[in-house]
């Protein structure tokens, strides 16, 4: 029997056959290279994420003693090992398949087969690329492009040896608006070792004296002020009216001022410095009635002291000032700083010229001498001596110089670990309400009493947030002066609460601060509150700015430098952060917490115990 065949389902068979082949075999392989390829750009895209995530972590990590540039490379080069310890397909990465550019702007192309390249650029917050080592870096971004092989590329899938995928992702700092509140009173270089000197004319060595009255004590230990601390610093504005605390602390018979008001009738007034006429024939080579002249660098520069009467050497009372009235009295408090250059600090005396601006040369200080014999204890004279004297004081007086440079690792830190943007708001008796904010009652440098030592302006300064721009730079020239303004200093009293309600209204005002950054406010002292009003008023009106900063959602750290013991109770019931201690920190919650000191070598890292808990709180 035969079987008839249908040439029409042979023609369908040999359809479906072709169809299958030619479109559903390449279909479903291209669907097949499609997933595949897929896969690999969300693998490529999870290892460059990764990468990205640690080189981000090792940005904010801010190891001790590196610089901005030590730290760039540092997170660059974890990105890049992160990368290489992971793989994509059935490719694993390593140094030999990966080529790393770090920060150059320069584009690497596409890799050969089964490798990768990597693009790792530093950006500002504006997302311009900035140089390593630049204090503006808050984002890093990697770019990954990798070259791998389809599986299926032949003649029936046209669709090349060689295919590339491509990642890119941004690691951005956390956003942090923060304010420090810093401590400016006049206790802020108590810890400084000072010497007290009389300076007179001895006329049975025919030129000027020094008598050292106290020496290689600190402020607080020479003067033994309330426990608070004193009023008096070694750092213009001096202030040396204020170290009299008679009898109820200590001192029976106090040091005393030779200008002060303490004793209310003075004896000694008028020993810091002579200012009378010449008498005719006193000193041939001076015309008649010719005053001492103001000196160039203070009025007082080239001046005698006030017992010298240059119509008789011999005279030891000179116009009327008997030295030995007032055996407590002082005419010059200083510091003996090391020596530095060519500027020789080893004797108490250099330092008394110095500050005076007597060392500049031979013609001056024989002149400061009663133009007859320079006392031969002092160095020989040079110009600068008078700057590089106040130069050491400024980076000696103590605890101030180290909380300066604790402020200012503290802004570095920060500005390495977070998106910071930073206000500082320093506070005596008063808080700062402008950049050029200044004490408003203190101009002279020595003392009210003696005006021929000069004035200036001495700051307390208020730097606000700003929106668009950190502020780095500013606060640190806010805390170490610039051309036209000092380094911050100490003098007043410690108004704690209207320095917070300054740093509360900048974190609280929609001009200043940005919707996405964490808020937070470091108040440091060496205090406690005495203004305004009394101590009672001065800790609730400062516990009222903390109770108002939780309901802000503002934490308030706090930094105590308790430089007595007996006071160390007191900062730590203001500023503690347990219910048992609940001071501004405890009040302020928000995961604040309060880091208490007693040695200025620790402010440092106390500031640091800050930084680290702020980053944690991101």
């Amino acid at each position: 029997m035969r079987v008839k065949r249908s040439t029409r389902g042979m023609s369908t068979v040999a359809l479906i056959m072709v169809l299958a082949f030619f479109v559903i075999l390449p279909l479903g392989l291209l669907g097949f290279e499609f997933a595949r390829y897929t896969l690999l750009a969300s693998q490529l895209q999870s290892v460059t994420d990764a990468a990205t995530l640690a080189g981000t972590a090792a940005l904010a990590s801010s190891p001790p003693g590196y610089t901005y540039t030590d730290l760039h490379n540092l997170a660059m080069d974890v990105a890049v090992q992160t990368f290489e310890q992971n793989s994509v397909l059935q490719t694993p990465f390593s140094a030999t398949n990966v080529v790393a550019n770090k920060n150059t702007g320069v584009p690497l192309g596409t890799p050969p087969l089964h490798k990768a390249h990597l693009n790792i650029t530093l950006l500002n917050q504006a997302g311009t690329a900035v140089a390593t080592g630049s204090n503006d870096a808050v984002t890093m971004r990697v770019q990954a492009i990798y070259s791998d092989a389809p599986i299926f590329a032949s003649s029936l899938l046209n669709i090349g040896a060689i295919e590339t995928a491509s990642a890119v992702s941004d690691g951005g700092l956390p956003q942090l608006d923060l304010i420090l509140c810093f401590d400016v009173s006049g206790s802020m270089d108590d810890q400084t070792k000072v010497a007290l000197v009389k300076r007179f004319w001895n006329p049975g060595l025919d030129t000027v004296d020094y008598q050292v009255l106290s020496s290689n004590k600190t402020i607080y230990d020479t003067f033994k002020p309330p426990v608070t601390g004193t009023g008096l610093n070694a750092l213009p504005p001096q202030n040396l009216f204020k170290g009299s605390y008679p009898g109820a602390t200590g001192n029976a018979t106090p040091y005393a001022f030779s200008e002060g008001i303490y004793p209310a009738a003075n004896p000694a007034a008028g020993l810091r410095g002579n200012q009378s006429v010449y008498a005719v024939g006193s000193i041939p080579s001076l015309p008649l009635a010719t005053k001492y002249p103001p000196g160039a660098l203070v009025a007082e520069q080239g001046w005698p002291p006030g017992n010298f009467n240059p119509t008789n050497r011999l005279d030891p009372t000179g116009n009327g000032v008997v030295p030995t009235a007032q055996a407590t009295c002082y005419t010059d408090l200083v510091v003996k700083v090391p020596s530095v250059g060519p500027y020789d600090f080893s004797k108490i005396e250099t330092c008394v010229e110095a500050s005076r601006g007597n060392m500049e040369s031979d013609a001056i200080c024989l002149q400061s001498h009663g133009h007859n014999t320079i006392n031969p204890v002092l160095p020989p004279r040079q110009p600068g001596y008078y700057a590089a004297y106040w130069s050491q004081v400024e980076k000696t007086a103590d605890p101030i110089a180290a909380a300066r440079l604790a402020a200012n690792n503290f802004f570095y830190t920060m500005n390495i670990a977070s998106n910071a943007h930073f206000g500082i708001c320093t506070f005596s008796d008063a808080a700062g309400t402008a950049p050029t904010s200044s004490w408003p009652d203190t101009t002279s440098k020595c003392d009210p009493s003696w005006p021929h030592s000069g004035t200036a302006n001495f700051p307390v300064p208020l730097i606000s947030l700003n929106k668009t721009q950190s502020n780095f730079t500013e606060v640190n020239e806010a805390v170490d002066g610039n051309a036209t303004t000092l380094p911050l200093r100490p003098t007043g009293k410690t108004c704690i609460s209207l320095s917070l309600h300054e740093a509360i209204t900048e974190l609280t005002d929609p001009a200043k601060f940005r919707p996405k950054a964490k808020k937070a406010i470091v108040l440091f002292t060496d205090g406690v509150p005495n203004l305004p009003g009394g101590d009672a008023a001065a800790k609730a009106a400062a516990f009222a700015e903390a109770d108002l900063a939780k309901a802000k959602s503002i934490p308030i750290y706090t930094i105590g430098l308790s430089q007595n013991a007996a006071i160390k109770p007191l900062e730590d019931a203001v500023l503690g952060d347990t219910a048992a201690k609940p001071g501004i920190a405890y009040r302020s919650a928000n995961n604040a917490i309060y880091v208490s000191v007693t040695n200025s070598a620790d402010l440092n890292s106390a500031f640091q115990t800050i930084a680290r808990s702020l980053v944690v709180l991101q």
